[in-house]
């Protein structure tokens, strides 16, 4: 199977895993796609592909950060509003493989913190094979399906 498959892959998984949390964290307009109204798509029939767009941190945010998250070296102001948008953000560039690389190492601190502030007895059942494949996308890089391929090539012209 060739890497360039394997690195759109991981980029997937990591991408939805990170987005779904941050989709909770914020508030703002939904956008909708429904599949049903597409009929040559019938085999996405029962997905929801919405999006809340983050134009605000949610009250429950702020309340986790401050008191649930209590022993992370960060404000919890500031904890809130860094990770609200990086789990926005990221994805979004780990999907279009656009600064994988940068996006693979934010969200690996973000595994990291979560690991040992967080929930540190989660290591070894979850967190660790977020941080490989995290670590696969960091020194392997995105593969030849992303936006980083594509202007790596046009560099070299």
């Amino acid at each position: 199977m060739p890497y360039a498959l394997v690195a759109l892959g991981l980029r997937l998984i990591m991408a939805r895993l990170f987005f779904l949390d941050g989709q909770t964290r914020v508030d703002g307009p939904r956008l909708s796609f429904n599949p049903l109204d597409y009929a040559s798509l019938d085999f996405l029939r029962g997905f929801d592909f919405s999006v809340v767009l983050p134009m605000q941190v949610n009250a429950q945010t702020f309340t986790a950060f401050s008191v649930q998250y209590p022993p992370i070296p960060v404000p919890p102001v500031l904890a809130a509003y860094l990770v609200s948008y990086a789990e926005f953000i990221l994805p979004i560039m780990l999907v279009l493989g656009l600064g994988t690389r940068f996006a693979a190492v934010g969200l690996l601190i973000m595994t990291a913190m979560i690991s040992y502030f967080v929930l540190p007895h989660a290591l070894f059942t979850t967190h660790i094979f977020w941080a490989a494949i995290l670590m696969v996308l960091i020194s392997r890089g995105p593969g030849q399906i992303s936006i980083d391929h594509i202007i790596r090539k046009l560099a070299r012209r």
